[in-house]
């Protein structure tokens, strides 16, 4: 795919995760605007509520998405993960445990277990929980478990990962684009293992 391409559809993706929490802060906002003097608490907690997940969204994707850092705090990395999920309940709530054996993870490596997360949270419409597992050496040791019913990719990023087409959207855009964060890294390839109620994304080699 085209990288301009590439980048039209990350963006797309981005504004339709924005919208939600931004669109309810405008509404709040101008109920608190028709209120005038008379501004009741709901409002004021809704306003905040929605600024707030808009904040955790932009402060997710920013390091998923954007330059790589040099290093990040393992714990900087779960709890913004753990920001972007409490701000998702549109299709239930998902928890997230988070094992990690490394207290400092580069650049990439960050963004791509993010992104890792990302894509697990696309697979439980129905809300379920997130395991993020971060061995102490390589690259590779990444492992992102998706539980919860169903489990399962949606069908634009099973057609990049699964049946290795074109991205036909956005999501699908999102999945291409980690794909190619795993690749970086050392070469990796993005896998994917699906069973009853869970999907495993892990790192492996690529195939000759």
């Amino acid at each position: 795919m085209d990288d301009s391409r590439l980048a039209e559809l990350l963006c797309a993706r981005l504004c339709h995760d924005l919208a939600g929490p931004v669109g309810a802060a405008a509404a709040g906002a101008e109920l608190a605007e028709d209120a005038g003097s008379e501004l009741d608490a709901e409002t004021l907690a809704l306003v905040a509520a929605s600024a707030a997940g808009a904040a955790a969204r932009l402060k997710f994707f920013r390091t998923a998405l954007g330059p790589a850092a040099s290093a990040q705090d393992a714990v900087v990395v779960r709890e913004l993960a753990e920001g972007y999920l409490r701000t998702s309940v549109s299709g239930g709530a998902v928890e997230l445990e988070w094992r990690s054996e490394q207290r400092t993870l580069d650049g990439d490596a960050a963004r791509l277990v993010l992104n890792l997360i990302l894509l697990a949270r696309d697979s439980l419409p129905r809300g379920g929980a997130i395991v993020a597992e971060i061995a102490a050496q390589g690259p590779g040791t990444a492992r992102v478990h998706a539980r919860g019913e169903p489990a399962k990719l949606g069908e634009e990023a099973r057609a990049v990962l699964v049946e290795d087409r074109e991205p036909p959207g956005p999501r699908g855009a999102h999945a291409l684009f980690t794909r190619r964060l795993a690749e970086r890294l050392d070469g990796a390839a993005l896998q994917v293992t699906e069973g009853p109620g869970e999907l495993l994304l892990s790192l492996g080699p690529v195939a000759e």
